[in-house]
């Protein structure tokens, strides 16, 4: 019979990693809030979805959709290379 055995238990050391995780991750949810409303105030201020990355560990994405879902369009570089994408995309001279 296969299947996962309730009395099963992690040894001293992997238990302590294991509580470690599970604080890190309580507090990442705790802090998540008030690091998006940052995040968000950080944007409106112009500050570019990479850097808010790098300065979180979280992914550019996050930050592109914290943006489009608060209407705050990208730095006009950032268009100007997804305009010129879009062109070799459709096949157009860029």
């Amino acid at each position: 019979m296969s299947g996962m055995a309730d009395d099963v238990t992690p040894d001293e050391e992997m238990a302590k990693r294991f509580e470690k995780y599970r604080r890190h991750l309580k507090a990442e949810r705790e802090m998540r809030p008030g690091i998006m409303a940052d995040a968000l105030e950080m944007l409106r201020r112009g500050a570019g979805t990479q850097a808010l990355a790098d300065w979180t560990g979280k992914t550019d994405e996050t930050f592109r959709t914290l943006a489009r879902k608060h209407g705050i369009e990208p730095p006009p570089e950032y268009k100007s290379r997804s305009e010129k994408a879009k062109r070799r995309a459709a096949g157009e001279g860029v």
